[in-house]
């Protein structure tokens, strides 16, 4: 069975993630043997922060490609973001990194973000004939079942106030919870396969499997940004006992998992 790790910070130098080279192709070793056959690399893009290029990042691909066959490491590397949902996001709309060969647009929801951010931000990706998959909900307190927020029944609920200067709300509205209303609109969703073992905290733990048995993930990834990081994590796979194993089996046939 091929599998596809559709979030991994495998790239060197380039965020929080691998640091060097070298630490990268040990990454990708790993991945290989684990039975990965694809991985998106997927820095982060953060303003002031993470914020290269998107020619840095796939030149950066590039030649971790080079390395990898020079190596035989079997792990074919795919292109990508993880895009931060903040005040910044609309400043990289005109040119956008979306996964690789897909629609699929990498967007993370940080503790800072807020229901308006979240409506107007989603929005905009939509219109760009983009979908939103949405990083780890498991970790994302915004998207707790039991929340419910006034939410417009509709997508074309964006106007902007001239006179006040900023976005309003308009159309009627909904008691939806967050997370009902980002399925209802086709967004994808993608799961921390470390996260059914705990390594993201009891709480995203207990989510992840509790959105696991709804069906609510679309694909899956390892969002490993370092070599110790990926080695918990496989070791993690190796244990019988683990959920990955249930997991495994009942997503190769699904047109939208993690495996190619």
């Amino acid at each position: 069975m091929k599998m596809t790790d559709y979030h991994c910070h495998i790239l060197p130098g380039i965020d929080d993630g691998a640091s060097t080279l070298d630490e990268s192709i040990q990454m990708a070793r790993l991945l290989a043997e684990a039975g990965f056959h694809s991985v998106h690399c997927t820095p982060h893009l953060i303003k002031h922060l993470y914020d290269a290029s998107n020619d840095v990042v796939q030149r950066s691909m590039r030649e971790l490609q080079t390395a990898l066959d020079r190596k035989g490491i079997a792990l074919k590397l795919l292109a990508g973001r993880e895009y931060c949902m903040d005040n910044h996001f609309h400043e990289y709309l005109d040119d956008l990194m979306p996964l690789e060969g897909t629609r699929y647009l990498l967007i993370e929801i940080p503790s800072g973000s807020y229901q308006g951010m979240i409506l107007e931000t989603i929005t905009a990706i939509r219109r760009k004939g983009l979908i939103p998959m949405i990083a780890h909900p498991e970790r994302c307190r915004l998207l707790d079942e039991h929340q419910h927020h006034k939410i417009p029944k509709s997508l074309g609920f964006f106007r902007r106030n001239t006179i006040r200067g900023r976005i309003e709300l308009e159309y009627s509205y909904q008691q939806i919870g967050l997370l009902d209303w980002l399925s209802g609109i086709e967004c994808c969703f993608q799961g921390n396969v470390g996260s059914f073992a705990g390594m993201a905290g009891r709480s995203a733990q207990e989510s992840a499997k509790r959105f696991w048995q709804k069906k609510i993930y679309t694909h899956y990834g390892t969002d490993a940004h370092t070599l110790e990081f990926l080695e918990k994590f496989v070791r993690k796979l190796r244990d019988k006992n683990f959920i990955y194993n249930s997991w495994r089996q009942n997503v190769h046939n699904s047109d939208h998992a993690a495996v190619l």
